[in-house]
């Protein structure tokens, strides 16, 4: 297992400041519970020659969990365009590439030798608040860059699926639920139809 720093104090503080600044971008007033860390990494596929993406890393509890799981911080590479959390992202877990992008640039920026080699993506971006034309853009990068036939995961708060399914051309279903996070939230795995 790896080694991640201790979450600053001022974590949740400064979760909570960008929060009310773009709620909708943040999607959560707190940083993910323990609870819904578990489920998300449970559901990780990583075959040896492949890596993880996140696409919105926030302050860094889950990509914290991603390495905890197992997963060497050498193949993880998080996405979070948010200056200020891609900065105490990089603090918390210094060992992880972590790219102050946007996710959409993922195929270009993590080039040929990884598309294709992604085992599982996991988007933390609240993509239920985002138009269908962004959320379709996310995942055309989401599935440039996984492995044939994979599947991404998606974290919500909300009790269905955050995802057109039939409109984005998805199948998918919720792998797990947790009331002990604020709020209580859900796990959904998607693949292409």
């Amino acid at each position: 297992m790896t080694e991640t720093a201790p979450a600053p104090l001022s974590e949740s503080w400064l979760f909570f400041r960008r929060w009310l600044a773009d709620p909708w971008a943040m999607g959560s007033i707190a940083p993910s519970s323990r609870s819904l860390r578990r489920h998300i990494t449970r559901e990780i596929r990583c075959e040896a020659d492949e890596v993880v993406v996140e696409f919105g890393g926030g302050t860094g509890p889950i990509t914290a969990a991603i390495l905890d799981s197992g997963i060497p911080a050498d193949r993880l590479f998080s996405f979070e365009i948010d200056q200020d959390l891609a900065r105490h992202l990089r603090q918390r877990c210094p060992a992880v590439t972590v790219l102050a992008e946007d996710c959409r640039k993922a195929p270009e920026l993590l080039g040929h030798a990884l598309c294709g080699k992604v085992g599982t993506v996991v988007i933390g971006i609240p993509m239920i608040t985002f138009p269908l034309a962004f959320q379709r853009e996310v995942l055309d990068a989401t599935f440039r860059i996984l492995r044939p036939g994979g599947r991404f995961l998606l974290y919500s708060f909300m009790p269905h699926s955050p995802l057109d399914r039939a409109a984005l051309g998805l199948q998918g279903r919720r792998l797990a639920f947790t009331l002990q996070n604020l709020p209580p939230a859900s796990v959904w795995g998607y693949w292409r139809a």
